[in-house]
Order: structure tokens, then C-alpha cells, then sequence
């Protein structure tokens, strides 16, 4: 599942296993390669509707068989495609079905550039030709769209995968003024939703990410939205929350805890991810909470003296 979205187009989607996908794709490289110039694992181009199309692949040594992602991307939007095909240090073949299909070779220039991670001030030497072939991209229903023979090699996305997901903390319980509502869905088609708001007045930040498999495609699309203060309106202590956020999601949702356990999250609250339209986030066998927090505090909010560190309302909502 999808941790909560951050902004950039790698921080949009964020997997459990960066690092091992980071340390496959150099893994097939000899040591004194570090020292000489790096074949770039994938690639990345312009596509339509302002999004960027980024590929990367890995793979184990000694074998073709590899894991390619394909990832579509805006600053508020994002589609992650995970799906197995031939690869090697220097081609790239892989069927996405109805979504396309990427034949590439690469094409060494026999010079260098240096490229870094998001995290990382050493730069690494990597060559700066090109995958030439056939790059074929459709996005679902008509959201983006790529059509290139050749695009120029990148190593930046899949090193920055092995980064922390960056300075952003958070505060949770006690007298914190903010509060996070989350919400989750298990089986079929598994969404997550997140209202978060650091104090009454300040803006109101939304992101919902869904995970589903179409045929041999994994596939992970994550929506972030931010408004003014009254789209997100709670009281932590009285257990209530209203959530009405800009486009891409459309409608209402409102939380309420009752007694004991008891959680109510209903309304008609959807949201229209990229390749996905109208998935609503208020579906049979949500699970909702409303908790105190605050991302970025400048001070923990300790929890007052006998005050247990729970996760109220996280009950089945109805």
C-alpha cells in the first residue's frame, strides 16, 4: 500500500522496497563501473496533459529476466506501473498490454555527465547517450499519452528511490492544535485517503492513492489537493470531522466516533485518479480515524500523564 503523498514526481508514489530495486539495478555493474561511466537503467521523456514519463529497469547479474517501472507524473499526480520483462544493462523490452509497450537499446555518446541522487551530493558518472527503439505509451482513459524512438538515459529516479522520504515529521496526540483523518480500504482495489490540517486556520492538505493489478501490470495512482481551511473542518475531541476537498475529488464525507469503538465515515466523497475516474472513497468496509497531529512541528506534543497513545476511532465506519 501507498504510504501518504508528498510532492514530486518521486515522492507521489512511494514503494516498500526502494532500496532493493535501487541496489538490483547497480548490482549487475562491476565495481571499478562506479569509477567509470554508469549505463543509465532507464529513461525519461514528455508526455501529454503536462506529464512527465519516467522508465527504469533492473535486474538480477547473470540473467535478462528484470522488473521495469513505469512511472507518469505531474507535480499533484502520479501513476506507478510495476510489470516483468527482458532487460540487461543496456535494453529494456517489456509488454504493458492496453497501456503500451518500450523496445529500447541504448546508444552510447562516449561522453559523461554527472547525475545525483535527491539526497546524495556525490555525483556519479553517468553515460549520456540515449534508448533508441520503440517507446509506446497510452494512459487509461485518455489521461496521458507518449509516443518517442529515442529519449535520453536517466539514473536519477531509481538512485533517488534509496532516499529518506524527506524532512517532513510529524507530531501525533496530545495538545497538538492540528489533525490527521485517515482512511483505508482492504480488498479488491485498495485505496487510502488522508485529511490533514496543522491547526484550525491554516490550509487544508489532501492525498488519496489506490493499488490494483490489470492483467500483469501492478499498478499504483496516487492525487494530492490542497485548500483553505474551511475543507477540512474537525473537533479531535468531540470525535467529528467534515472533508469537502478541491478537484480531482468531488463531494462530502463526514466522520463521527461514538461510543467505545463505534466509527460512522459516510457521504459522497470520490475522487478521479489519473487512468481512473470516480472511485468513491466512502465505500462498505472503510476504515476511518481522527487523530491529533501536526506535520513539520517545530516542538513534539507530548501526550499529557496518563493519556495512552491510541488510535481513536479506527473501527470498521458504516
Amino acid at each position: 500500500m501507498v504510504s501518504a503523498l508528498g510532492r514530486g514526481s518521486t515522492k507521489l508514489v512511494c514503494l516498500a522496497l526502494p532500496a532493493t530495486i535501487a541496489v538490483i539495478a547497480l548490482a549487475g555493474a562491476p565495481a571499478a563501473s562506479l569509477a567509470s561511466p554508469i549505463v543509465p537503467p532507464g529513461f525519461k521523456l514528455k508526455a501529454s496533459n503536462g506529464y512527465s514519463l519516467t522508465v527504469s529497469s533492473f535486474h538480477k547479474p547473470d540473467t535478462d529476466r528484470g522488473e521495469v517501472l513505469v512511472l507518469a507524473s505531474t507535480q499533484r499526480a502520479a501513476v506507478l506501473y510495476f510489470v516483468r520483462g527482458t532487460v540487461t544493462d543496456t535494453s529494456i523490452d517489456v509488454d504493458l498490454g492496453a497501456v503500451g509497450k518500450i523496445d529500447v537499446d541504448f546508444v552510447s555518446s562516449g561522453k559523461t555527465r554527472k547525475e545525483r541522487s535527491d539526497c546524495n551530493s556525490k555525483p556519479l558518472a553517468i553515460d549520456s547517450g540515449h534508448y533508441s527503439g520503440t517507446i509506446e505509451f497510452n494512459g487509461e482513459q485518455g489521461y496521458s499519452e507518449a509516443h518517442a524512438s529515442a529519449a535520453r538515459g536517466d539514473a536519477k529516479f531509481i538512485l533517488s528511490l534509496v532516499c529518506p522520504e524527506g524532512p517532513d515529521s510529524e507530531g501525533i496526540g496530545g495538545h497538538s492544535p492540528g489533525a490527521l483523518l485517515s482512511v483505508h480500504h482492504q480488498g479488491g482495489a485498495s485505496f487510502e485517503f488522508q485529511a490533514r490540517k496543522n491547526s484550525p486556520l491554516r490550509p487544508a492538505r489532501f492525498n488519496a492513492s489506490i493499488d490494483e493489478h490489470r492483467g500483469k501490470l501492478a499498478i499504483t495512482r496516487g492525487v494530492e489537493a490542497e485548500a483553505g481551511p474551511a475543507a477540512f473542518d474537525y473537533d479531535v475531541s468531540a470525535g467529528t470531522a467534515t472533508v469537502s476537498p478541491p478537484a480531482p475529488f468531488d463531494g462530502e464525507a463526514i466522520f463521527h466516533r461514538g461510543r467505545g469503538k463505534s466509527v460512522s465515515w459516510h457521504g459522497d466523497l470520490n475522487v478521479d485518479f489519473p487512468g481512473r475516474a470516480d472511485v468513491s472513497l466512502t465505500s462498505a468496509g472503510s476504515h476511518a480515524s481522527l487523530v491529533r497531529a501536526v506535520q513539520n512541528p517545530s516542538h513534539p506534543f507530548d501526550l499529557p500523564r496518563g493519556e495512552e497513545r491510541s488510535d481513536p476511532g479506527s473501527s470498521g465506519a458504516r
